[in-house]
């Protein structure tokens, strides 16, 4: 985990603005609203700069193949991203899964007071692109999310956001029992559904 996430905010200069984040022009073009954005798949990061924060696009993933990282190894296992490419990347929404494994159930965590998630991350650039890639790093489950998966997002405050930025601090990335799961449409499962239909209740069996 984590391996599904959701922005669905339609204006992503609106997304900027909560974020307190430049946007470009240029790159402002390459946003969509996101209901089931898989690994590989441009997504948007936040980074911090001499003027303050900037929004960019960014790939899920990097070149190892990584698309998490454990937050308890990550100082060590991601040395010079940990130091110096620390971001945060926003969504409002991920999956986890529950069920057998010949019929899992796509399960929505978002946050209970809704708004943004703000995940903390690390980012690198890739040969050959303009776009760098990104892992989410991932703790411990807590609250709600521990019932389905022992691993989660690291979510971070407003605060706590602002210092990942800032530095290098295993401190931060800590559990998080402020979301809420509702079970969703199976169609989630395939990567190739990307609508808001998505977040609809599975259909319920009939008795007849």
């Amino acid at each position: 985990m984590c391996g599904r996430i959701t922005l669905t905010l339609p204006d992503v200069d609106e997304v900027a603005r909560l974020l307190e984040a430049r946007l470009s022009p240029e790159d402002a073009l390459l946003y969509r609203p996101r209901w089931n954005a898989a690994p590989t798949d441009l997504l948007w990061v936040v980074e911090a700069a001499p003027q303050g924060r900037v929004l960019r696009p960014a790939v899920w993933g990097f070149a190892s193949g990584a698309i998490n990282a454990r937050s308890e190894t990550a100082a060590r296992l991601f040395r010079k991203p940990f130091a110096q490419r620390r971001v945060v990347v926003p969504a409002d929404g991920f999956y986890e899964w529950t069920g057998p494994k010949n019929a899992r159930r796509p399960v929505w965590f978002r946050p209970r007071a809704g708004g943004l998630l703000l995940l903390a991350g690390l980012a690198e650039e890739r040969a050959g692109s303009a776009q760098p890639g990104f892992v989410v790093l991932t703790t411990e489950a807590a609250g709600e999310v521990a019932r389905v998966h022992d691993r989660m997002p690291v979510v971070l405050s407003p605060k706590s956001a602002q210092a990942w930025l800032e530095r290098p601090d295993s401190g931060l990335l800590l559990p998080s029992d402020l979301l809420t799961g509702k079970e969703v449409s199976p169609r989630v499962n395939d990567v190739k559904n990307d609508d808001p239909s998505l977040l609809q209740p599975p259909p319920q069996l009939s008795l007849l």
